[in-house]
């Protein structure tokens, strides 16, 4: 560009031949040529001006959103500091919340005060004094907070809401924060944080209230009235000002600045220059102003070529963090997509291969030795997959404790498997974090490309479903990829679909299992287990679909559909006159936790002391969970018995066992089996039976498949026997005609058979 002005200085125009007008010359050329060039400069130095004007305003409104924007991330970090402490002390009192909200307030940030609901209802409140009427608001029930509340509840991300009006003046953000608690490597809602964030003092502290500047807010874009902007005035966004926007996540801000006074008008100075020029030398004059002005351009053009390399720099390094992980310097999810959708536009004669690694332990690193002990671990895996990999391939983490690895070649498959074998070999030898020796280990999933042209996203996937069966069958192994996977997953879909058909179809019955007292081997109740009337396989057993129901928390609907139905039969049992004392039905975490379920078992009919609910001792003993511990109560409370199903399996403790006080103890058959033949094995079923006795808890045995099994179990003072050895599970009508002759009914046999 340089050369190309020099070129153009150098074409001077030629003197031509005027005769004796040519002593004239001289000056009407300077004269013309002064007036063109004041006219040329004037308009030069204007657009100079309103570039430069509008590059500072950019800055400076630049540097406004850039505090307004760190101000509000420092409110919600506060926030999220908060919800650490609530992470580490679900149960803390008013007075240790107000503790730790009280260091929050002593940070300097923009919050106004701030609440924790549990279970979307407010029972804590900072500070205390003017906030007490909201302690016991639900969100719930709130039309203004349900949304925002859900929102964070179901999204697990911090949700941004406002500005709002507040009833007792100004205007606020409203910050949610959901809380989620790690019990049992499962992640369970805890509840809100919420924080009001004073808009004023944001404004104030952020500068835009001392700004030199007149800057304007907006939620809109193109606001059409005073009303659509919540900073500043309407005219401002119509001033062809300068924008910005402002991504909160939840809402995005439009900004928009102008000078004070509004953008300056050039001064034209045409005749004082001309004035001056014909002072001046005609001829020297226009050129040392071009030679101003030509410099002044320069200038000018090479202060914004700095700024379109600095531009473009800072767009490259944006778009690098975008593409790479912070923490390990690995590419990310992003990159690994951005390269497929490359590869899948340029296929070439190679293949491709993924495989998918996941840390084995690394949940338990976190929650042992802290999250910082979490990123070296990461940091360590990383160098130790790097010094793995060849030239030609490459790493990325793609989540938490999730890498993929890419390879490829002309027959990928040796190189995939041997480079899975050895990345789990190297997670699975010893790292050290603080001096410690720690045991991570890893899980590897495999797939290639069959062919070049085989979709890269259904290639990623394959080796996720790879990952999955790797870490079912034990975790520290690699699987390849198959269509027996494939067929396996597919099936697992089409047994989901097919569930949640059968539960609209009445599919789910169930099959009633006797119980028998160990002294007169008379019916002392039944369990009613759940089968599946499937219209091709038959009766299904709770092994084929009841894992796939937790997978699409279908479980309560089962347990639901199973409880209504056995309650039916009972009523049928009565009337035909058969004593069947107890209905023993399986309830699950899942239903227990159902916020409608007392509501529910309100409005069925059911004799006290006739209804038995079963619980897994995993889930009834946790101790953790208040709402569950408070469900049971309840439940109790109603006249339902409470039962702890496969009892000495689970990690349940002789006081959280004391503090539930279950109506009876069933001993998981695993326990049951080996009694026979093991003396140590029986002095255990016997100090079960003697807990249970001491506390007033009936005993009964699953799985008595002998009559041996029961004699030795009579003998140790157990109470009930349910087993095969008595009777196995059957449907209804079965189980009718199995108690009447048990019970001495046949006239009543021929009766209902006929009524039947």
């Amino acid at each position: 560009m340089v050369a190309v002005l020099k070129s153009d200085h150098h074409q001077r125009p030629r003197r031509p031949n005027i005769g004796g007008f040519g002593v004239f010359l001289p000056a009407v050329l300077a004269i013309f040529t002064i007036a063109a060039v004041v006219v040329f400069a004037d308009h030069e130095r204007a657009k100079q001006i309103r570039v430069a004007e509008r590059a500072s305003a950019s800055e400076q409104l630049a540097t406004l959103s850039a505090r307004l924007e760190t101000n509000i991330n420092g409110n919600v970090s506060l926030l999220q500091g908060l919800v650490a402490a609530i992470a580490t002390e679900p149960q803390m009192s008013q007075a240790r919340f107000s503790q730790f909200s009280g260091q929050l307030f002593r940070a300097t940030s923009q919050l106004r005060n701030v609440a924790g609901a549990p279970d979307l209802v407010v029972r804590y409140v900072f500070p205390e004094g003017p906030n007490q009427k909201a302690i016991g608001l639900d969100y719930r029930t709130n039309d203004e907070q349900r949304a925002g509340a859900l929102m964070a509840r179901n999204s697990h991300n911090i949700v941004l809401a406002g500005p709002v009006n507040l009833v007792q003046g100004g205007s606020a953000l409203i910050a949610r924060c959901p809380v989620y608690l790690s019990v049992d490597k499962a992640q369970i809602f805890w509840g809100i944080i919420s924080g009001v964030i004073d808009l004023g003092r944001l404004y104030e502290d952020s500068g835009l209230v001392a700004a030199d500047m007149d800057v304007a807010l907006s939620l809109q874009t193109e606001p059409k009235a005073q009303q659509d902007v919540f900073f500043g005035k309407l005219d401002t966004f119509n001033g062809d000002p300068v924008r910005l926007s402002l991504n909160l996540g939840y809402n995005t801000w439009e900004l928009a600045a102008v000078p004070k006074g509004g953008w300056a008008t050039h001064s034209h100075v045409i005749f004082f220059r001309i004035g001056l020029a014909v002072v001046s030398l005609c001829i020297i004059a226009p050129l040392i102003w071009a030679g101003f002005l030509m410099r002044a351009r320069h200038r000018t053009i090479v202060q914004l070529q700095r700024r379109e390399d600095e531009l473009e720099r800072t767009k490259r390094t944006l778009e690098h963090q975008s593409l790479h992980d912070s923490l390990t310097g690995l590419p990310n999810r992003r990159y690994v997509d951005q390269m497929i959708a490359s590869q899948s536009a340029d296929r070439g004669a190679e293949r491709l291969a993924f495989i998918h690694v996941d840390l084995d332990r690394f949940k338990e690193i976190n929650d042992t030795l802290g999250h910082a002990a979490g990123d070296e671990v990461l940091r360590l895996s990383t160098a130790r997959l790097q010094t793995i990999l060849g030239p030609e391939e490459f790493a990325a983490r793609i989540g938490g404790d999730e890498f993929v690895i890419v390879t490829g070649g002309q027959d990928p498959q040796h190189r995939a498997v041997a480079l899975a074998a050895k990345i789990v070999a190297a997670l699975a030898t010893p790292v050290l974090v603080n001096d410690r020796e720690c045991r991570i280990g890893g899980s590897a999933g495999v797939a290639w490309q069959n062919n070049s042209d085989d979709d890269l996203h259904q290639l990623l996937v394959n080796a996720d479903i790879s990952l999955y069966e790797a870490k079912k069958r034990g975790r520290g192994r690699v699987e390849i990829f198959s269509d027996e996977l494939r067929a396996a997953t597919l099936q697992a879909k089409q047994t989901a679909d097919e569930l949640i058909l059968a539960l609209g179809r009445d599919e789910i019955v169930p099959y009633f299992q006797p119980q028998f007292d160990a002294t007169t081997l008379d019916i002392s109740g039944v369990e009613a287990l759940a089968r599946w009337d499937h219209p091709r396989h038959g009766i299904l057993t709770p092994d084929r679909f009841l894992g796939i129901a937790e997978g699409i928390n279908r479980v309560a609907d089962i347990d639901a559909c199973i409880l209504e139905k056995a309650l039916f039969q009972s009523t049928r049992w009565a009337a035909i006159g058969l004593d069947v004392p107890q209905v023993s039905v399986n309830i699950s975490a899942q239903r227990l936790k159902d916020p409608n379920l007392l509501t529910k078992l309100q409005n069925i009919p059911f004799r006290k002391g006739g209804l038995s609910f079963e619980l897994l001792e995993s889930i009834s003993f946790d101790g953790h969970d208040a709402a569950l511990e408070e469900a049971i109560k309840d439940i109790k409370a109603m006249g339902i018995d409470i039962e702890i199903d496969d009892f000495g399996t689970g990690h349940a403790s002789i006081v959280s066992l004391l503090e539930l006080a279950p109506k009876r103890l069933k001993i998981d058959r695993k326990l049951i089996a080996p009694i026979t033949t093991s003396q140590s094995q029986r002095r255990l079923v016997a100090s079960i039976i003697e807990i249970g006795r001491s506390q007033n808890i009936a005993i009964v045995a699953e799985g008595v498949e002998t009559f041996e099994q029961a004699n030795i179990l009579r003998d140790l003072g157990c109470h009930f026997f349910q087993g095969y050895a008595f009777a196995k599970p059957m449907p209804g009508r079965d189980f009718i005609e199995f108690a009447m002759q048990k019970q001495g009914h046949g006239e009543n046999l021929r009766d209902w058979a006929t009524w039947a």
